[in-house]
């Protein structure tokens, strides 16, 4: 009860510090896996093999959609029950948010491994590209169930106010992934099988301690009862609404990735789409810790909101405002200072790539600024259980905006206009969305104004 306690009682700075900095240090470590992989597979396999598990990623940001539906939304769920003390239906969300990865990760990669070939060619895969996409999902698709339940109830531990515990697990399954890298690609030659076999073992042993730890660890809030694994929709349905928005903004991802695929091939061939593995991959670095923000001011704002404590709420997203900011420039700075450094990280020495990585880079994030601004926004809505504000904004970035951007501006500056569509897409939603929680916070602010006015009258 005491992690839960400190939810309306501690500084809110300290409180989403302390909720921040493990779980940054997590996302970290578990994103370095995927920036590693591409960093292994660049250096020891060349600019093909690069490009052929980049021409994927619209694939799996379609799963990660599904996994990031009822993690985010189940997290959420369970923030706002237990800030309304109502902890038996926290622990049936839980449940449910079990049963239902489980069998939403063993039908897809059923659907995946069946449409491997059709689906690697609508996400722009050709003869040089389809080899190395095709034994990169091969060997990973097996493993989807146990991806979904590493990566989606991570955090509702967090939600339960462990943020320590789930940085430990996720950071273990990364250094799991990163040690196994190495030992598949150099040692038994296994190739790009091999680095996508080390991801699957990674995420197989996080999934299963997440799983021991809501059954049988000292440290857990809340227990998964195999009764409650069975869906039930009255617990589902409010889940699968909150986890709409980001469910939206990954799903627009998926399918804004086909088309900025395409692009690529059209007007810079497999070294623009070997550079663009490389600039993602780069942009992780700075993404993962504000996203991580997010998902520690997440049930910090979801308690309190359901407790009441609307005072509480716009200090939370003030401070989420801050960080963020923070991250954001620095990360900026350093991308626009060292590009041609960062890029050559996933290059056997590959002067094409790095010259056409770097310019791409610098224009690709030349907004980043505003994406953690946009992010903590989306975040806020998220968490008050606003979802369709928070899809509206996603969809703003990620669909609205960016696609015709693709499509009007590299008619006129080639392979540059496809790399400026996104900060264009990243500046505008972000307009929008400073005047949407501006007129939030100043709503949440009249509420406690009249709940002041009856508590004195």
């Amino acid at each position: 009860m005491e992690h839960l306690k400190q939810m309306e009682t501690r500084s809110v700075w300290k409180l989403l510090l302390a909720f921040s900095i493990p779980t940054i240090i997590a996302s970290t470590v578990h994103a370095l896996y995927n920036i590693v992989d591409r960093i292994y597979i660049g250096k020891a396999l060349g600019t093909d093999a690069l490009a052929g598990v980049t021409i994927t990623f619209p694939i799996f940001i379609l799963s990660i959609a599904l996994g990031v539906l009822l993690g985010t939304g189940s997290s959420a769920i369970i923030s706002i029950r237990l800030g309304e003390k109502k902890r038996d239906k926290a622990e049936k969300t839980l449940g449910n948010t079990f049963g239902l990865f489980s069998i939403i990760g063993v039908l897809v990669s059923i659907i995946a491994l069946t449409f491997l070939e059709p689906l690697l060619k609508i996400v722009g895969a050709d003869a040089v590209t389809m080899p190395y996409a095709t034994q990169y999902m091969t060997w990973f698709l097996p493993f989807m169930m146990f991806d979904f339940l590493a990566m989606g109830t991570n955090g509702c531990i967090r939600a339960e106010g462990n943020p320590r515990l789930a940085m430990v697990i996720a950071a273990s399954g990364a250094i799991m992934n990163i040690i196994l890298d190495p030992l598949f690609l150099f040692v038994f030659k296994w190739g790009v099988s091999g680095i996508a076999l080390a991801t699957g073992l990674s995420r197989l042993f996080t999934a299963c301690w997440v799983f021991w730890h809501f059954r049988a660890g000292k440290s857990r809030h809340l227990t998964v009862h195999f009764s409650d694994l069975k869906p039930v929709w009255g617990i589902v349905k409010p889940v699968i609404i909150i986890g709409l928005a980001p469910f939206s903004m990954m799903l627009a991802t998926s399918m804004v990735s086909v088309f900025l695929n395409r692009h690529l091939v059209e007007y810079g061939g497999v070294l623009a789409v070997g550079a663009l593995g490389a600039i993602q991959s780069i942009f992780m670095i700075v993404e993962t810790p504000l996203r991580s923000i997010m998902m520690a001011g997440q049930p910090i704002i979801g308690y309190n909101f359901g407790a009441g404590l609307h005072r509480r709420v716009i200090e939370s997203i003030k401070v989420s405002f801050v960080y963020s900011l923070v991250i954001s420039i620095s990360g900026f700075a350093f991308i626009m200072i060292f590009p041609g450094l960062l890029i050559s990280m996933f290059s056997k020495g590959d002067a094409a790539l790095i010259s056409i990585g770097s310019t791409g880079l610098k224009i690709f994030l030349s907004m980043l600024p505003f994406v953690g601004l946009h992010m903590m926004a989306t975040m806020y809505y998220q968490a008050v259980n606003k979802p369709k504000e928070a899809i509206l904004l996603n969809m703003l970035r990620k669909v609205i905006f960016f696609l015709p951007a693709l499509f009007i501006f590299p008619r006129f500056l080639q392979l540059n206009g496809v790399w400026i569509a996104t900060p264009v897409a990243d500046l505008l939603a972000c307009i929008i969305a400073m005047f949407m929680i501006r007129k939030s916070l100043k709503n949440c602010a009249e509420m406690i104004q009249k709940k002041e006015a009856l508590s004195n009258s």
